[in-house]
């Protein structure tokens, strides 16, 4: 209760002086090189890329399979946290299934130009996209989105508004902001404080047309999954699986697990899409 008291009072004072609310959503940290911490995947399959968002360049990692064969590739939206770096453990997960991966940084992430928005997620989103589509080393019939968190926001538009992608792969969405700060035991505030249907995946969640597979912690307690993924689970159109993970939290779904599970979970959801798209 006090620490919700403290939140609460935190964000009154934000608007007492004009912030916008929205950026809650956002926990960027801006960084002058990425670490890429951990890294075990070989530097001659990382590579570095730039494209361009709302005039603002975006920073991002190309991580190439290492097979001769083309492959699935791999469009990964992450988190809200700090930048890109926060989520290299991920990249080297996914890594291990042998497809292609591109990781990037929203506006105003760690080394990416601009300021975080909504729109400008959307765009960011678009961007990364084309950046895909422009390579001749990707067969844009083998790409698959995945988002993770407030990634979500970015891959779900991209599957509803812009491509169908192979699968669409969804890990801890929250429906709206209003029902990730209704839902949450983190945070306690008024319903209002948050325009209707800003951040709304689970209402651009209807309109996709492919096969969602979707993750959520049975402990999360940031975005809870009975007001958030339940919501987005049951409005998206089949065919759709759910993988409801006992012990799990908000960051820990695959190590909670396992991660030959959660890699095998990942892949046959892939393989099936494919038959499916057949």
């Amino acid at each position: 209760m006090y620490k919700r008291f403290l939140v609460t009072g935190f964000i009154i004072l934000l608007l007492s002086v004009g912030c916008e609310l929205d950026g809650f959503l956002f926990n960027s940290t801006k960084i002058d090189a990425y670490i890429l911490p951990g890294n075990t995947i070989p530097d001659s399959l990382i590579e570095q890329v730039t494209f361009q968002s709302e005039g603002n360049t975006l920073l991002g990692y190309w991580v190439k399979s290492g097979r001769t064969r083309d492959g699935i590739t791999l469009l990964y939206c992450h988190g809200n946290k700090n930048s890109m770096d926060e989520y290299w453990d991920r990249v080297m997960f996914l890594h291990e299934l042998e497809i292609n991966l591109l990781i990037f940084d929203y506006q105003g992430y760690g080394m990416s130009e601009g300021e975080s928005s909504e729109a400008g997620l959307h765009a960011d989103g678009n961007a990364a996209l084309n950046y895909l589509r422009s390579r001749n080393d990707v067969q844009e019939d083998s790409i698959c989105f995945y988002g993770n968190s407030l990634g979500n926001v970015v891959s779900i538009y991209l599957a509803a508004e812009q491509m169908d992608p192979l699968c669409l792969i969804a890990e801890c969405p929250f429906a709206s902001a209003n029902s990730l700060t209704q839902g949450s035991t983190i945070l306690d505030i008024p319903p209002l404080w948050l325009t209707e249907g800003e951040f709304n995946n689970a209402n651009l969640i209807k309109r996709i047309n492919t096969p969602l597979l979707l993750l959520h912690g049975e402990e999360d307690d940031f975005v809870r999954y009975r007001d958030n993924g339940k919501v987005v689970y049951e409005n998206a159109p089949d065919p759709k699986s759910l993988i409801l993970v006992p012990g799990a939290g908000h960051t820990d779904i695959p190590q909670t697990m396992g991660l030959e599970t959660y890699r095998m979970a990942i892949q046959n959801w892939i393989l099936s899409s494919r038959n499916i798209s057949h």
